[in-house]
């Protein structure tokens, strides 16, 4: 009778851990966020469990006319907005730089953490 006690108990415990602590993770832990950098990759993702998702590769390291660094430190970003899809699909091609102001998301599922809220060509 008192491991069934026991059991009820630790089941009861971990049930209030778990409503206490998951609602935290979620939300927005930085908003409005900037990165400078060249885009790499535009892609659409296309999951077996989830909706389809835009995402964005941007280099932090900056070539120009095959000179400058190369980053080992690429950031994955997630693209609501279809004009900024099309705006970050151009600077892939000519290979400009970018300023992309962002938000991360504590858990985002499916998708990457980095939401793009705006996207503009660096002079």
């Amino acid at each position: 009778m008192m491991r069934k006690a026991t059991r009820v108990t630790f089941f009861v415990v971990v049930l209030t851990l778990l409503t206490a602590f998951i609602p935290a993770g979620c939300g927005r832990s930085a908003v409005d966020n900037e990165l400078i950098g060249q885009v790499k990759k535009v892609t659409k993702q296309t999951p077996l469990v989830c909706d389809d998702w835009k995402a964005v590769d941007i280099s932090l390291g900056v070539l120009r006319n095959g000179v400058g660094s190369m980053s080992t430190q690429d950031v994955w970003a997630t693209v609501t907005d279809d004009a900024q899809y099309a705006t970050l699909r151009a600077a892939a091609e000519t290979g400009e730089l970018v300023k992309i102001t962002y938000d991360y998301w504590r858990v985002a599922f499916c998708t990457a953490n980095l939401y793009v809220t705006k996207v503009e060509f660096v002079k």
